[in-house]
């Protein structure tokens, strides 16, 4: 075997983020490294376990949290250091904090005995000159290593016959329930607190959806909020809806995403403290029915809860007795994208808890619970056809546990023709197979995400982004608009930063019908979304004896659902994506997707196109490109449409 440099890769604590791991691991590897990732959601002492094999160990961090999650990396380092001789190389690198600045936060992870430290991203080209320079000063030889790490967690065989994809009965749901309401001190609030009908108050978010959609006006706009501390919260949504922000809403933070909750109470007591959130989201469970109720209330707009993980069945019982009316998240776009070891089969189950609960707020009360699916997927190079299959499937699940209100997502790519073509495809299909399950009853709209990779480090080419972006989803019909803020690259947002994209995407939207369309252009798309769309599900539908729900596990298992980028161990993660030179995301490695030879041969050519006028062969190289060109700047302009590759 020859010798060769090794490198372990992996991110630490509850940060999901993978994709940044993966092409690590991709240019480590085409670099002549042997190279091992463990993946996402590690422990410090994993690290330190498997460092005896490895001459450099790089973790990663995009949540903000590495503080919390390597405080005893200095004493595990001592230790490790007097049993181990052999120089050990250590580098930490991603978004490092959600407060301090690269100056503190590299000064105190070297002061701990990093190697090198990355409080922000950079270039590939920048670490690995880093890693090789520090494995020569060091005099670390290279090894004829034949340690080979399986992955650590394996699949579990599926039990079909436990597999139900009908309603829960309400003796299953209140089974659980008792279960679940058990796992944080505020679960007493739901059992023995009376259920106030804040919708009353706000309204709700499918009424605002739907009326917005029916009378064809432009999208609604909600910038993404939280902080640890209860009173700036309701400040600042107080401030947004001033400003006219459409929808109310906060991100779950990592730790409770995750069920730390004891790490989220401390993360909330250490902002008290320092009078700065350091938590990257606001902590429901941990403030319980009343104190969310109170957030609410202080509130004139209805109100959304945007979590981030495989498991939100307490969470999402806080908020529900709370009053709020609009819940996101999926069995598929909550698990495959962000959670390392979450077989589907059990997402499944988590989620028909969810949707039951949901659903029996409507029967009881009258409150339509908003389900919203998110289908921005790992916000890679998703090319439209996976994201409007995944979201299909969570609708059918959703209304089989009695959902009526529903929104699916879809996260910008780039290109204006196709994603306007996503966009129309995404609200056809959806509601064409709701309809084929029997499903008449259901209120569907879009929901349209600005560009959710890495944006541009350039203020003037952010905003200029965040502009046409709302224009884009205005020309595409979308319902409703995520804001991204023209800081996204370079620090947290404040609530400053917030209006002014929300102003920013309004202004777009006025201007929407002014632009000048490819009507030839977007019609191809569509017959291309429309075509790779049914021939995903109609191999679903057969491995599932026409049961859709059965047959995507089934799919997910061998592969004819396969997201890119994904963290999780049952996805198969075949499938890359790449670019082409309009910058419309397509097809280079299909994996087990069962496209015909058509749809395979227009996304080769693509490809090869854009090889041919890089002059690049090297996959990796285009996908770095692909994954760097916008924060860096390096595009002409927003949409990609006609210049992307010139």
């Amino acid at each position: 075997m020859t010798e060769k440099h090794a490198i372990l890769i992996g991110g630490i604590g509850d940060d999901a983020h993978s994709v940044g791991i993966g092409l690590l691991e991709l240019g480590f590897r085409e670099a002549g490294f042997h190279v091992k990732s463990i993946g996402i959601r590690n422990s410090l002492t994993e690290f330190f376990k498997l460092a005896p094999f490895f001459d450099a160990i790089l973790i990663s961090n995009k949540n903000g949290h590495a503080e919390l999650y390597l405080q005893d990396f200095n004493r595990l380092l001592s230790e490790y250091q007097l049993k181990e001789k052999n120089t050990k190389l250590w580098y930490l690198g991603g978004s490092l904090s959600v407060s301090e600045s690269d100056f503190a936060i590299k000064k105190r992870f070297l002061n701990m005995g990093f190697s090198n430290v990355y409080p922000k991203p950079v270039p590939f080209s920048e670490v690995l000159n880093n890693i090789q320079r520090d494995l020569q000063y060091h005099n670390i030889p290279k090894k004829n290593n034949r340690q080979r790490f399986a992955n650590m967690a394996k699949q579990k065989p599926v039990n079909w016959s436990e597999v139900h994809t009908g309603r829960l009965t309400d003796e299953q749901l209140e089974k659980e329930r008792r279960e679940v309401l058990q796992e944080w001190p505020t679960g007493t609030d739901v059992l023995h607190s009376e259920y106030q009908k804040v919708a009353a108050v706000t309204g709700t978010l499918d009424d605002l959806l739907w009326n917005n959609k029916v009378s064809n006006k432009s999208p609604l706009f909600q910038p993404r909020t939280g902080v640890a501390n209860i009173e700036d919260q309701i400040e600042l949504l107080q401030y947004l809806e001033s400003e006219g922000s459409d929808v109310s809403s906060v991100q779950l933070d990592a730790a409770s995403r995750s069920k730390l909750y004891h790490r989220a109470e401390e993360g909330r007591l250490l902002s008290i403290e320092r009078k700065s959130s350091q938590l990257n989201g606001f902590p429901i469970p941990i403030y319980g029915v009343s104190e969310v109720r109170r957030l609410l209330l202080s509130l004139k707009r209805p109100f959304q809860l945007r979590g981030g993980g495989p498991d939100h069945r307490f969470t999402y019982e806080i908020a529900l007795k709370a009053g709020v009316s609009a819940l996101e998240g999926g069995f598929i776009c909550y698990c495959l994208p962000y959670d390392k070891l979450t077989s589907p089969t059990e997402s499944l189950k988590r989620w028909q808890f969810v949707d039951r609960l949901a659903a029996r707020y409507y029967e009881m009360f009258g409150v339509a619970i908003n389900r919203e699916y998110f289908g921005v997927l790992t916000a890679t190079l998703i090319e439209p056809s996976l994201a409007i299959v995944v979201n299909v499937i969570q609708a059918v699940a959703s209304a089989r546990q009695g959902i009526v209100s529903i929104s699916a997502g879809y996260a910008e790519q780039g290109n204006r023709s196709q994603d306007i073509a996503a966009v129309t495809v995404l609200d056809e299909q959806v509601n064409y197979y709701l309809r084929k399950y029997g499903f008449t009853n259901c209120r569907v709209t879009t929901v349209y995400h600005q560009f959710m990779a890495a944006f541009p480090a350039d203020y003037a080419k952010a905003e200029e982004l965040i502009f046409n972006s709302s224009i884009t989803a205005t020309l595409a019909g979308a319902t409703k608009v995520m804001v991204k803020t023209a800081v996204e690259a370079i620090r947290i947002p404040d609530r400053y930063d917030n209006s002014k994209a929300v102003a920013l995407s309004k202004r777009g939207a006025l201007c929407a019908e002014k632009s000048l369309l490819n009507h030839v252009k977007i019609k191809e798309e569509k017959q291309l979304i429309r075509k790779e769309v049914k021939q995903i599900i109609d191999v679903i539908l057969e491995l599932g004896n026409g049961d859709i729900i059965k047959g995507a596990l089934m799919a997910i298992e061998q592969g004819v659902i396969d997201i890119p980028w994904s963290p999780n161990i049952y996805n198969q993660n075949k499938v890359v994506c790449v670019r082409d030179v309009e910058g419309a995301v397509r097809f280079h490695d299909f994996g087990n997707l069962p496209f015909s030879e058509s749809v395979k041969d227009f996304h080769h050519q693509k490809v090869h196109k854009r090889k041919t006028m890089e002059r690049d062969p090297s996959i990796f190289s285009l996908l770095e490109k692909d994954l760097s060109r916008i924060w860096k700047n390096e595009y002409q302009r927003w949409p990609l449409d006609g210049h992307y590759v010139t």
